[in-house]
């Protein structure tokens, strides 16, 4: 008896993926260590993050401070940038906070050797207030 092919395509209460994109977030990724850490505004920005995904910018998907204070507070998106960041989710290869354009990230995945001795990650540099001003 053969085996019957599965039907993968959008069910109705997915909606529509526009020329057949979607999202993918796997189980592995979410019974990770690194992902059960994550706060609910981190998994949230994820989310966003994937949607600028079109399989050619895995190493270039720009998000701006004002992007992110649409989704959320100032300070939870600073928040759960760094936590995508600290976790193995996202890296970040340009910043551009001081020149005021869109910072530049790619996706990372050390979050599968979160708490490990293979798990290297490089945190974002934070600015930090002049007292004096």
């Amino acid at each position: 008896m053969a085996k019957k092919k599965r039907d993968y395509k959008f069910r109705p209460f997915e909606g529509v993926g526009i020329n057949g994109k979607h999202l993918r977030i796997t189980d592995s990724m979410m019974d990770s260590t690194a992902w059960q850490e994550l706060s609910p505004h981190a998994i949230v920005l994820y989310v966003y993050f994937k949607k600028k995904f079109n399989y050619s910018n895995e190493d270039n998907i720009s998000f701006t401070y004002k992007e992110g204070t649409q989704l959320m507070k100032g300070d939870t998106f600073t928040k759960s940038l760094d936590q995508l960041i600290d976790l193995g989710f996202i890296k970040i290869l340009q910043s551009g906070w001081s020149n005021r354009t869109a910072s530049i990230y790619g996706f990372n995945d050390q979050w599968k050797y979160y708490g490990t001795k293979d798990f290297h990650v490089i945190s974002r540099v934070k600015r930090t207030k002049n007292k004096d001003n």
